[in-house]
């Protein structure tokens, strides 16, 4: 080989070495607008969570796959070729969504600033252009990833072009191969996806396919058959109603293969050996991405390319994070968090003993000895980070020890305050405390999901890998690069000062400061007390319900003809629907081909069907008997007491929610509901006390709305319901019947809760014009109601969240959607969180204070539980008189209204017999 020759061959061959990814910009766009459900904005008010979701995936990406070069590819203008040949082609999606539409021009914008080529062609989709690249670039030797969430795309998989798919939003990713492909489909192969989408169709893109013929009998015919033509070919010997429809569409089938054929012709005039990466201006990239707000992003975008933001790691002392200004030289950041090696035993103590006595917060983590609860744990390890690369690693005897006293003279921050103190105060009320809740200070503590909570409160998960990947620069690093605790803890105290900031650009610091964190330590201790109970009543009440259930059981049958599994949507539809022929007017079919029988459509059919009305009694006594009284006794601790657990970032209103059990849906009306309750007593000597506010939502209305009508009605100490009825139907308050005043109530209610004509009828099952007219006078007679919600509702689109009384702010996502329904419901919370979150609120005061007034007054009644509204207690008897006036009193005077606020106390020796 002659020199010149050589150095030719050495030129093809450098290609193979390679990779370029190609990004399908139109579905990563979409797909992270639906994933990050949370609101986000920039400072001058657009949209960004889509722009955040897809630059997250593309931090990923290169972190993952370390492409040499990235090129993004969009849709532009309409599919000209396949609607030309199918005009319904697409036809059926419903325009883009506002808020997403504002972005694209957005993305393209960034991708330019990261020096990434855009590319798109009039009349053409991003798939063909991700085709044509892929095979360019396939036959010019490179290796090519394509990043999409479209499945039809897997028909490019080859040895050297992979598709890396979407699974999970754009977090999760599968890599497709022709062997994954050719698994996944059962034998299908990347060059027969478009012979299998042929046959059966993508209602998605409104391409046909053959009809009934859905992708496991597509599958199979390609598998027997081959390619579509044989398929076709072969029709004849395809039995029964698949065949006929087979040989009757052919065309379609054809046409269907057409259309979800890839091209991979398009006229693109970009250069492969032009795409490289990464090679932009880090200070373009700090400058663009920053004013968007994506305080984490912005650092690990910069530092793609083992280059330096302008966010640093979080300063030694207060951990606040640095930046870099326009004249600063930009340091050598590392693309994550350090974790430094830590110190252990006498030296880790002696370190916490000197950083407790400032100011700064220390990040806090568990990691749980996987032997926890045999002969051979050795307990837990604590993890500590402070500031100056400080990291402590505690275990044994040592870490309990350590533990108290960063709680005790610290600032202690962490994932889940609550459960790291459970190790020093456990659940189980019969084994040792070594630190009381009452001892914590809420000033020392700062919860991160909480503070991410009381930011955006829908978010989907309050994890803090999630946190540090929104809020944090630099990354957390990958999963057994260092302990997950160790990890967490360093990640903990980097996002205090970062979520501290957050709330107080938000107006949500004292909702952290003075409400929240105080009420933890409470919640805290009332899960260590718990529930008495009484695993004998729970088993007695097992057998009788299990009684019950078997002869109704029998019943069913006996009504049905014949006997069939009634937990079976499926089968119970057959029964309801094909033997007893109950009508099924207006009635959707599920995916898997019956009607549905869920509760909605069994409580309709009850009203005239006793079959069904027995079904329902049926499922609830089985709910009841499966979720409390069989599943309760294994739940009792060695103190012989039930502990839920209170959690503070589950309810979107603010509310506080139960679980593990979950005691706020035991039925609080109903006899079974009552049966329960009755199986938690309280140990000798003492009695149950409930406190609960009475109509607390409606008396905020009044307050909130100032509607004099209202006010008055509550301040005249009358019957507020029957007062309601009088003026809604304009009779006399004598004249009021239970059942207008009934209406009433369910009016009364339905305001609270932004509940429409149609709600309305279907509750009270009257016909929707009765229930508009119902809501048109309820309006006339309390006009400053309507006018109240209408403010409510504009303060909401105006600023896109709604307040409570003490500040709680729900962000509203809704108003940014296209969809009307979805605007409308947006609405619907921006009226009722202003009630519903207030009324949250007070309750949580009220808890803070009853607690502390306990023990101020030395008293050994203790609160064990909240559900709602009200507050309940284990009282000794002789306590009984100042406990029902010290929790009364407290409850009505956390809050200054313009009505009274009433909270009625009731006691017994059950929970049953309390309420």
């Amino acid at each position: 080989m002659s020199a010149s020759e050589e150095t030719t061959a050495t030129a093809v061959a450098e290609p193979h070495c390679r990779t370029i990814a190609v990004i399908d910009g139109n579905s990563l766009m979409h797909r992270a607008y639906h994933a990050i459900m949370q609101p986000m904005t920039a400072p001058d008010g657009r949209s960004t969570n889509a722009l955040f979701g897809f630059f997250n995936m593309f931090v990923k990406m290169v972190e993952s796959f370390h492409p040499d070069g990235v090129i993004c590819a969009f849709d532009k203008g309409k599919p000209k070729a396949r609607m030309e040949k199918l005009p319904q082609y697409k036809a059926q999606r419903p325009p883009m969504d506002p808020a997403l539409h504002e972005q694209f021009p957005m993305v393209k914008d960034l991708l330019h600033v990261l020096d990434v080529p855009v590319c798109e062609l009039e009349g053409w989709e991003g798939d063909d252009i991700l085709g044509t690249l892929a095979r360019r670039g396939e036959a010019a030797g490179y290796d090519m990833l394509l990043f999409t969430g479209d499945r039809d795309m897997y028909q490019l998989a080859t040895d050297h072009v992979k598709v890396v798919s979407t699974k999970k939003g754009v977090s999760e990713v599968q890599v497709m191969t022709p062997e994954s492909v050719d698994d996944l489909y059962h034998g299908v192969t990347p060059d027969l996806v478009p012979d299998f989408y042929g046959l059966k169709g993508d209602s998605s893109d409104n391409i046909p396919g053959v009809p009934g013929i859905g992708p496991k009998k597509a599958a199979a015919l390609i598998v027997k058959y081959g390619k579509l033509d044989e398929v076709i070919a072969h029709a004849d010997e395809v039995k029964g109603k698949m065949g006929e429809n087979l040989r009757a569409h052919v065309d379609d089938a054809l046409l269907s293969r057409e259309i979800a054929t890839i091209r991979t012709d398009a006229p693109i005039d970009i250069e492969l050996s032009d795409a490289k990466f990464p090679t932009f201006d880090p200070a373009e990239v700090t400058k663009a991405f920053s004013a968007l707000g994506f305080t984490g992003l912005t650092g690990r975008l910069a530092r793609l390319g083992g280059i330096a933001g302008s966010v640093a790691a979080a300063g030694a002392k207060s951990g606040t994070v640095a930046g870099v200004g326009e004249n600063d030289a930009t340091p050598s950041v590392p693309a994550t968090v350090s974790i430094p090696e830590p110190l252990e035993d006498d030296a880790a103590l002696s370190a916490l003993k000197d950083v407790v006595k400032g100011e700064e917060w220390l990040g806090c983590a568990v990691e749980e000895d996987p032997s926890a609860g045999t002969l051979f744990s050795q307990g837990y390890t604590l993890w500590v980070s402070a500031s100056g690369d400080t990291l402590l690693r505690f275990s044994g005897d040592m870490a309990d020890a350590a533990l108290k006293l960063a709680f005790a003279e610290g600032h202690v921050a962490s994932g889940n305050v609550k459960a790291l103190f459970h190790h020093l105060s456990p659940v189980d009320s019969s084994l040792p405390e070594s630190m009381a809740a009452k001892e914590v200070s809420s000033e020392r503590i700062f919860d991160v999901g909480v503070a991410a909570y009381l930011l955006e409160s829908d978010r989907p998960s309050f994890e803090v890998r999630g946190l540090a990947e929104q809020f944090l620069s630099p990354a957390l690093p990958e999963e057994g690069t260092a302990p997950l605790a160790a990890i967490e803890a360093v990640a903990v105290r980097l996002l205090v000062p970062v979520l501290a900031q957050r709330l107080a650009d938000d107006g949500s610091a004292d909702v952290m400061n003075k409400m929240e964190m105080p009420l933890l330590p409470v919640l805290a201790q009332m899960e260590r007390i718990g529930l008495s109970v009484d695993p004998g009543i729970l088993a007695r009440q097992s057998a009788e319900l299990g009684a019950e259930i078997d002869q109704m059981v029998a019943d069913i049958y006996a009504m049905a003809g014949e006997e069939f599994n009634i937990d079976s949507p499926q089968q119970l539809s057959n029964i309801l629907f094909d033997v007893r022929k109950l009508p099924t007017f207006g009635m959707k079919r599920t995916k898997r081909g019956f009607y549905s029988t869920n509760a909605k459509v069994l409580a309709d059919l009850a009203q005239t069907d006793e079959l069904v009305a027995k079904v329902l009694e049926y499922r609830e006594r089985a709910k009841i008997k499966s979720t409390y009284l069989d599943a309760l006794p294994a739940l009792v601790k060695g103190d012989g007491r039930i502990h839920t657990t209170f959690n503070q970032t589950v309810a979107a209103t603010g509310r506080l929610s139960s679980s593990d059990p979950n005691l706020q849906n035991i039925p609080t009306r109903s006899e079974l509901g009552h049966r329960v309750r009755t199986a938690f007593t309280v140990p000798e000597g003492s009695v149950f006390l409930a406190c609960d506010y009475s109509q607390i939502e409606l008396r905020l209305l009044a307050h909130l709305s100032g509607d004099e009508h209202l006010i008055a009605a509550f301040n005249e100490g009358a019957d507020f319901h029957a007062t309601t009825a009088a003026r809604v139907f304009g009779i006399p308050v004598e004249e009021v019947t239970p059942q207008l005043r009934s209406r009433a109530k369910a009016v009364n209610f339905g305001i609270v809760y932004g509940q429409q004509a149609y709600g309305l009828a279907t509750s009270l099952k009257i016909p929707r014009a009765e229930a508009q007219e119902m809501i048109d006078r309820y309006f006339e007679a309390y006009p400053g109601v309507r006018a109240y919600l209408d403010q409510s509702v504009s303060f909401a689109h105006e600023h896109g969240y709604a307040i409570t009384m003490y500040g709680r702010k729900r962000h509203i996502r809704e108003f940014s959607q296209r969809n009307k329904q979805l605007v409308a419901f947006g609405e619907r919370t921006a009226m009722n969180h202003p009630m519903q979150g207030t009324a949250a609120d007070i309750i949580k005061i009220a808890m803070v204070c009853v607690e502390r007034r306990l023990a101020e007054e030395g008293l050994r009644s203790k609160l064990a539980l909240q559900i709602h509204d009200e507050l309940d207690l284990e009282v000794p008897k002789d306590e009984i008189g100042t406990t029902s006036v010290l929790v009364k009193e407290t409850m009505e005077g956390v809050a200054q209204l313009k009505v009274p606020l009433i909270a009625e106390v009731s006691y017994g020796p059950t929970w049953a017999d309390a309420k």
